[in-house]
């Protein structure tokens, strides 16, 4: 397997991180609780603690997911009925989740739309052709995010074959490096063209590229795209990840080894798209706008108060940009609530639609049974999870990572609250 398609392929003081099967993938919603994050970690990102904004980011550290979700949350506007921040999310988290409807060319107010209609005929029969923008997948690495993707390529193969729908489709992963760098450098590349016809998108890396790539929609309603994207505790994810790419990544060397050339401001021999992974990977690409550094780059001491303002635009983002969270740990849970706001996505298929077969959400992208590793190119047996010290070490290098995930587990509960979905 070559680098190019690397890996493209509850809230409290006590969530622990998911149990992980013999191939690094986590399993269900069991969870192994060692002991509170915060204090785990034994990471202090604020400057000076004496400083008003030191204190500001350790105060902020100290708060729970759900206290940083609703931070940005104003102050209900009808006092009359007595909600507090919590109960007016719910509410609007509740209207988000409404059943979304295909959208067709030659349907009521779909005719303004100015690319071009794709001409698909089946015996004769002239298709329905979806308009352009209107489902977004962003998928982070070993989140998961393959077995979404099979669910999506399943959903939309029942729209072709059995309601007779022609779905544009498109897939972009940045770890196809070139292919991905061409895209958004060169405007004349033939990426581009494909992907303003897409009605349906995978997408593998940072939102702040979407608005260049014209699927970015500022959240207003004259572009109505859709997006989901499913996130994983930063240990699990992390883990999964080295025993992924051991060796075409990570050069065979100890996780615990690369943290600390890292600590030492040693050269690690990763490349930048490798070592990224290791770094709060999911805030990255959480952010829609430029930073004076990049998340990889910065120093949770010297910067706090600006890595604190890049994890609540993150978490601004998820909740404003997408309509459906995820979370690894409950992947079936997950495809079920996609299933009920994107009706064609349901497991069983859609009446609605006329599909009728089922789709399944396989277990994809799992680690390899040899990662070449050990003596004469044999396998290096990786242990289900890492140690302590490890562990210590991924949580102190994925601080943000951390927040922004207790965040969206909090985020998670509130549309299974939403939804009324009891477990």
């Amino acid at each position: 397997m070559t680098i190019a398609v690397l890996a493209c392929a509850l809230v409290g003081v006590t969530i622990g991180y998911a149990s992980l099967d013999s191939n690094g993938d986590s399993v269900g919603a069991k969870f192994i609780v060692y002991k509170d994050q915060r204090q785990m970690a034994s990471v202090d990102v604020a400057a000076d603690p004496s400083s008003t904004s030191g204190n500001a980011a350790k105060n902020r550290r100290d708060m729970s997911g759900m206290e940083r979700l609703l931070e940005s949350e104003p102050e209900p506007s009808d006092l009359s009925r007595n909600l507090g921040k919590e109960d007016a999310l719910v509410e609007k988290i509740a209207e988000k989740l409404q059943p979304v409807a295909l959208r067709f060319y030659g349907d009521e107010g779909e005719d303004g739309v100015e690319v071009g209609q794709i001409n698909a005929k089946k015996d004769g029969e002239e298709k329905r052709t979806m308009v352009p923008h209107q489902f977004l997948h962003l998928h982070h690495m070993k989140t998961g995010g393959t077995s979404i993707d099979r669910l999506l390529r399943c959903s939309m193969s029942r729209l072709k074959k059995e309601a007779n729908y022609n779905v544009p489709y498109f897939s972009i992963h940045e770890c196809s490096r070139k292919r991905f760098s061409d895209c958004l450098t060169d405007k004349n590349n033939k990426c581009r063209a494909f992907m303003q016809e897409a009605s349906v998108m995978s997408y593998c890396s940072a939102l702040k590229f979407l608005d260049e790539f014209g699927w970015w929609h500022d959240n207003n309603e004259e572009n109505k795209v859709k997006a989901f994207t499913v996130l994983r505790h930063p240990v699990d994810r992390v883990w999964s990840m080295f025993r992924f790419q051991t060796k075409n990544c990570f050069k065979c060397q100890p996780l615990k080894d690369i943290y600390e050339k890292l600590e030492k401001g040693e050269d690690t021999g990763l490349d930048q798209l490798c070592l990224n992974q290791l770094l709060n990977h999911e805030v990255n690409n959480l952010l829609s706008t430029e930073w004076p550094l990049e998340v990889s780059e910065l120093d949770h001491e010297k910067d706090s108060e600006l890595a604190t303002k890049m994890v609540q635009e993150s978490i601004d983002n998820m909740k404003g940009f997408f309509t459906v969270i995820g979370i690894t740990e409950e992947l079936p849970q997950t495809a079920a609530i996609l299933g009920k706001v994107f009706p064609w996505m349901d497991l069983e298929g859609s009446e609605a639609e006329g599909t009728t077969s089922e789709c399944s959400l396989p277990h994809a992208n799992a680690s390899p049974s040899n990662n070449h590793c050990g003596d004469g190119n044999t396998h290096w047996d990786l242990p289900k999870q890492p140690d302590q010290e490890t562990v210590d070490l991924i949580l102190k290098y994925n601080a943000l990572d951390m927040e922004l995930y207790e965040s969206a587990v909090a985020y998670f509960q509130l549309q299974k609250q939403a939804l009324k979905i009891s477990k």
